[in-house]
């Protein structure tokens, strides 16, 4: 919502600097874009150029400089929301640019900006985040997404296009490493689905993203934010009875028996087995570290995805801005 002229007078009345900055007697076209780029970033604000604020007091004087505010916009990238207008304070002539949050992030000479706790502008880091999930947890996701994308610098990648690099570790853990933090949504699907324990495997053995990983663990109490037609049985993350974690284990151990039993039983020549020795390669590196994963997982490292939804996924989103 823009200010009227009335509260652009109230604020220099009450020496009010909320989301406010005072200008005066000159600043450059830059200055003034990267201002409007960082209220736009955030929860919007005011430009009052004419008034000179030594940090204590406001003095009033007057605009008298040469501000071609087309020129301004057209060293930003996005678009803006901003209204503005000359107006007269105390018999002095004074200009004003309210600007309104935008919709998208607001760059100049593509980099954001955004104004910090002291109220001065400084460069908005972006962090991407990786979202590892199986596609029945989508409705999830999906939520979770919405919520880490109202932080203006949090870009998420979610379905990454890996099933080609995991082949070659090498090239699949430079597609994980541009990203700042990887948040597991962790189901029972999640933990059967030999592609996601592939990833998050080869990713917990790097320390550098041990530090950086957010697991949700999905339980019964998720049911509600499944779209209905969704809803499937046996969904949640059975990680905190000895039994089930067991049955995990086991699972697993089934799967490579499965799998070797086809080989055998097929007799196929090599060139022939090409695919089914990329499978038996991924089962063999998921299988040994299953167990420290399960343990991991019911140690109290991740909460349920109502408790952090509850939360607004607070302790993601604190952890990514510090």
């Amino acid at each position: 919502m823009f200010r009227t002229i009335r509260d652009i007078e109230s604020k220099i009345s009450t020496n009010n600097r909320k989301d406010t900055t005072y200008i005066h007697p000159v600043a450059s076209q830059e200055k003034i874009a990267k201002l409007i780029a960082a209220y736009s970033n955030g929860n919007g604000g005011d430009i009052i150029l004419g008034i000179k604020d030594n940090g204590m007091t406001l003095s009033i004087k007057r605009f008298a400089f040469n501000l071609n505010l087309e020129s301004i916009l057209d060293l930003l990238d996005g678009e803006v929301k901003i209204e503005y207008n000359r107006f007269t304070f105390e018999d002095n002539n004074l200009f004003y640019i309210s600007i309104d949050k935008s919709d998208e992030l607001v760059k100049v000479n593509n980099i954001p900006y955004k104004i910090n706790k002291d109220g001065d502008v400084e460069e908005l880091k972006i962090k991407k985040v990786f979202i590892s999930y199986a596609h029945k947890e989508s409705d999830l996701v999906n939520i979770l997404e919405g919520e880490l994308k109202k932080s203006e610098n949090i870009k998420i990648t979610r379905d990454i296009n890996v099933t080609a690099y995991r082949d070659s570790l090498d090239e699949f853990m430079k597609t994980i490493r541009d990203h700042d933090f990887v948040v597991s949504v962790v189901s029972n699907a999640y933990i059967k689905s030999l592609n996601c324990m592939y990833e998050i495997m080869h990713l917990m053995q790097d320390k550098n993203y041990q530090e950086k990983l957010f697991f949700i663990i999905v339980n019964k109490d998720d049911l509600d934010y499944y779209d209905e037609k969704n809803r499937y049985d046996g969904f949640e993350a059975k990680i905190y009875d000895f039994r089930e974690r067991v049955n995990y284990l086991t699972y697993w151990r089934d799967k490579k028996a499965e799998l070797d039993q086809i080989i055998k039983e097929a007799a196929l020549p090599p060139e022939l087995m090409v695919n089914l020795a990329v499978e038996m390669r991924k089962l063999n590196s998921v299988i040994p570290p299953m167990d420290d994963f399960i343990n991991l997982l019911s140690d109290k490292v991740g909460r349920s995805f109502k408790e952090m939804y509850k939360d607004n996924f607070k302790e993601i989103v604190d952890t990514i801005n510090q």
